[in-house]
């Protein structure tokens, strides 16, 4: 196992781990010539035909980076539904560890650099005898932890996590804050880098909150409902920022949306439609606050007025879920990095370029992995 890698963590979910591994990449494959990735274990995946499954962030990584190694190797082992029952049924932790061994040393061939991303905090995966721990350790790879802003929680759950890392022999090689409020930054990098040092871990980026990585796509809004666009598909990839749920229509509605905003309504609302797919200047700030719209009860509307939204390119998705349970879902949607969102691409290569010291990363990489 010859190229220097380094392994990426989180204290738990959500915490931008994917955003992270997107970013470093960004900035690897400017130092490198040959850079490989893997997901050695994924909870989360898609089919990618012939019946095997690739986890959602290699497919995305794929997409953004053009990588070549067979999608199989890049992600080994997934974790479909049945997998746990299964494995606590037959224990045999030795094909699982045999399969991420095997697949690293095979897209690690000729690479320079090999950045892996794990699959949520430490433990995770241990159920199955493969923590994100167990697996840094096979692979013989140091960590980094991705945790959020703050200062106490951040590092209780930083150190937790640590513990567990080091009961298998993997060195944390530092640690990223992520979504820090911009102007706590200072502060917070003083603080937690000092409490920090006490434990001989060091601060390698402090990043700032970017409220457009936390915009979720209308595709993700199509994929959490159950839904299909019945027109503007083609803006899929379109963020919303806001979720606005429309019972009935007004000449005011207007001035009280934001920017980026998602209406919630019903497919018999056609006053509403017509407005956001007409061309009167009085609703001209609705067209544009509206990033699209979000219909209700499996209520279709009228033939001519979908042709109207098909004609002025209004994105809208069907879905058959009630208002509340469809509101719910996407007003608490995680946004999640998907391969056509080149705007959240953009940012994220802007910011880990300012606040990332990728120097220190890549030299924690050529250390060794164990933390003996």
């Amino acid at each position: 196992m010859t190229p220097p890698r380094i392994f990426i963590a989180a204290t738990r979910q959500d915490e931008g781990k994917t955003t992270t591994s997107l970013g470093l990449l960004t900035c690897l494959e400017r130092k490198f010539a040959h850079v490989g990735f893997m997901k050695p274990v994924g909870q989360r995946y898609v089919e990618v035909g012939n019946g095997a499954t690739v986890d959602k962030d290699v497919w995305l990584f794929i997409k953004q980076f053009g990588f070549t190694d067979e999608p199989q190797l890049m992600s080994p082992v997934t974790v479909p539904s049945s997998f746990t029952r299964n494995y606590i049924d037959h224990r045999d932790a030795r094909p699982l560890e045999e399969a991420v061994v095997n697949a690293f040393t095979t897209v690690a061939r000729g690479k320079e650099f090999m950045l892996l991303e794990g699959t949520g905090h430490a433990g995770v995966g241990s159920v199955f005898d493969l923590s994100n721990a167990r697996v840094a350790e096979l692979l013989e790879s140091p960590a980094i932890l991705v945790t959020s802003g703050g200062i106490g929680k951040p590092v209780d759950g930083i150190l937790l996590n640590c513990a567990l890392f080091k009961a298998h022999g993997v060195r944390v090689a530092g640690v990223i804050i992520n979504k820090v409020v911009p102007d706590k930054i200072k502060e917070i990098t003083r603080y937690v880098s000092s409490a920090l040092a006490w434990h001989g871990l060091a601060v390698l980026g402090v990043l700032p909150y970017v409220p457009l990585l936390s915009q979720p796509t209308l595709n993700e809004v199509r994929m959490e409902v159950g839904g299909r666009f019945i027109s503007g598909s083609e803006l899929a990839s379109r963020l919303y920022a806001d979720v606005a749920v429309i019972s009935h229509f007004s000449t005011e509605l207007a001035p009280r949306l934001r920017e980026k905003t998602l209406l919630v309504a019903a497919g018999d609302q056609s006053d509403v439609l017509i407005a956001c797919a007409g061309e009167e200047k009085e609703m001209a700030v609705l067209r544009e606050r509206v990033s699209g719209i979000l219909l209700v009860e499996g209520i279709e509307p009228k033939h001519h007025v979908v042709r109207m939204l098909q004609h002025a390119g209004v994105p809208v998705i069907l879905t058959d879920m009630a208002a509340y349970d469809a509101t719910r879902s996407v007003a608490d949607l995680v946004a999640k990095i998907q391969p056509d969102n080149p705007e959240k691409v953009a940012a994220i290569r802007a910011v880990f370029d300012e606040h990332v010291e990728v120097e220190r990363i890549v030299e924690a990489a050529h250390g060794a992995g164990s933390a003996h």
